[in-house]
C-alpha cells in the first residue's frame, strides 16, 4: 500500500469513527431517556408510555421527515469534510515530501550508477535531512575507500617495481662477474680476489635487501612479536647507539631528555639503526637527537646536515622502494626500505613519525612515543 493510500485510509477513519461513536452515544442517550421517563418521570402523574401513544405517535410521525433531512444533512456534512481532508492533507503532505523523496531516490540512483561526486546536498530541516545527509556521507566514504584502493594498488605496484629493480642490479653484477671467471678474464689472483669481492659485495646487499623485504612484511601482516613495557628514553637511546656502527657521523645525544616511554626495546632499536644507516647513506656527517614532552606523548626527533628532501616528497619518504630527489635517494646507496621499517614499527609500538626540512638544512625525523603511565 502506497503512502497516499495510507493517508486517505486514514483520513476516512479519522473522520468516520468520531461520527460514529457520536451517532452511538447519541442512540444510546435516547434510549435511556425514554427508561428514565417511563419508569421515574411519568408514574409520578400517572402516566406512562402506553397511555401516551398516539400523541408520541403523531410526534414521531411529525419529526421523521425533520430526522431524515437531519441524517441526510449529517452524512453529505461526513463525505463533504472527508473529502476535503483528503485533498488537502494529502496534497500538503505530498507537496512537502515529494521534493526531498525525489533527490533521496536520485541521489541513490546516482551512488548505485557510480556518480560519488554529486552530493545530494538537501538543505531542509524535517526528517528527510538525516537521510540525505546519511547517503551523502556514505557517498563521501566510498569515494574515500575506492581512493584508498586505488593508492593501494599503486603502492603495490610500485613495490613490485622497485623489488625488481634493486633485485635486478646485484643479480646483474654477480651474474657478469661470475662470468668473466668463468671464461678466466681474470688472469692473475689479484683481479680474481678483486672480482670475488664484488660477488661477495653485491651478494651481501642482496642478502640485506631481502631481509629488509622479510622484516617489512612481518610487520605489515602484523606477525613480528611487540613486547612493549616502559623505558628509560636517555639510557636506552644511548645503549641502542653506543653499539652503533656510526662509520664517519658523528651522534649527539645530548638533548635527549630523562622520561620513561612505553615501547618495545628491539623495535626502538630497529629504527635507531635505520635511522642512522640511512643518514650515513645519504652524505650526512652529523647526525642530532633529542626529545620534546607534548601531552601524554614524548617527541623523539632526529636531524641531520646532509642535502634535505624537497618539501612535496618528504609525505612519500617512508613509502617502501620510494625514489625521489636524487639527492637522497641513490639506488647504488640504499634499498628504500630502511624509513618504511621505521614508520611500521613505530605502528606496531603505537607511535607515529613525519619528516620535515630543518630549519639550517638537512633531514629532520620526528618521532612520537606514548609516555610511560606510573
Amino acid at each position: 500500500m502506497t503512502i497516499r493510500e495510507r493517508l486517505r485510509r486514514s483520513n476516512l477513519i479519522m473522520l468516520v469513527v468520531p461520527v460514529a461513536i457520536a451517532g452511538l452515544l447519541l442512540a444510546v442517550g435516547l434510549g435511556g431517556a425514554a427508561w428514565l421517563l417511563d419508569t421515574a418521570y411519568l408514574p409520578r402523574f400517572g402516566l406512562n408510555l402506553h397511555m401516551m401513544g398516539e400523541e408520541l405517535e403523531q410526534l414521531l410521525k411529525d419529526m421523521r421527515l425533520f430526522v431524515a433531512l437531519y441524517a441526510a444533512v449529517v452524512v453529505l456534512a461526513v463525505l463533504a469534510a472527508v473529502g476535503f481532508t483528503n485533498f488537502y492533507l494529502t496534497r500538503a503532505l505530498f507537496a512537502h515530501i515529494q521534493q526531498p523523496l525525489d533527490a533521496l531516490v536520485q541521489g541513490v540512483r546516482r551512488v548505485r550508477d557510480g556518480d560519488l561526486d554529486s552530493p545530494i546536498g538537501y538543505t531542509g530541516s524535517d526528517e528527510f535531512r538525516p537521510a540525505c545527509d546519511a547517503v551523502d556521507e556514505m557517498a563521501a566514504r566510498l569515494k574515500e575507500s575506492l581512493a584508498d584502493g586505488q593508492r593501494e594498488q599503486q603502492k603495490k605496484q610500485e613495490l613490485l617495481a622497485g623489488m625488481s629493480h634493486d633485485l635486478k642490479s646485484p643479480l646483474a653484477t654477480i651474474r657478469a662477474y661470475t662470468e668473466a671467471l668463468l671464461e678466466g678474464v681474470a688472469a692473475d689472483e689479484a683481479k680474481r680476489q678483486r672480482y670475488l669481492q664484488t660477488i661477495y659485495a653485491r651478494e651481501t646487499d642482496l642478502e640485506a635487501l631481502v631481509n629488509r623485504l622479510f622484516e617489512l612484511a612481518k610487520l605489515d601482516a602484523s606477525e613480528y612479536p611487540v613486547h612493549l613495557r616502559p623505558l628509560p628514553l636517555r639510557e636506552t637511546v644511548l645503549a641502542i647507539l653506543g653499539g652503533c656502527e656510526a662509520e664517519n657521523v658523528t651522534l649527539d645525544c645530548a638533548a635527549v631528555t630523562d622520561c620513561t616511554v612505553t615501547a618495545d626495546r628491539e623495535l626502538l632499536g630497529r629504527v635507531l639503526h635505520n635511522i642512522v644507516d640511512n643518514s650515513r647513506k645519504y652524505g650526512a656527517d652529523t647526525l642530532q637527537f633529542g626529545t620534546e614532552a607534548r601531552g601524554e606523548t614524548i617527541t623523539l626527533w632526529a636531524q641531520d646536515n646532509g642535502p634535505g628532501v624537497p618539501a612535496e616528497q618528504l609525505p612519500n619518504l617512508f613509502d617502501p622502494f620510494y625514489r625521489g630527489d636524487a639527492a637522497r635517494t641513490r639506488p647504488a646507496s640504499g634499498s628504500g626500505l630502511g624509513l618504511a621499517v621505521v614508520r611500521q614499527s613505530l605502528h606496531r609500538m603505537g607511535g607515529e613519525i613525519y619528516a620535515e626540512n630543518a630549519p639550517g638544512g638537512g633531514l629532520r625525523l620526528v618521532m612520537q612515543l606514548p609516555l610511560a603511565k606510573e
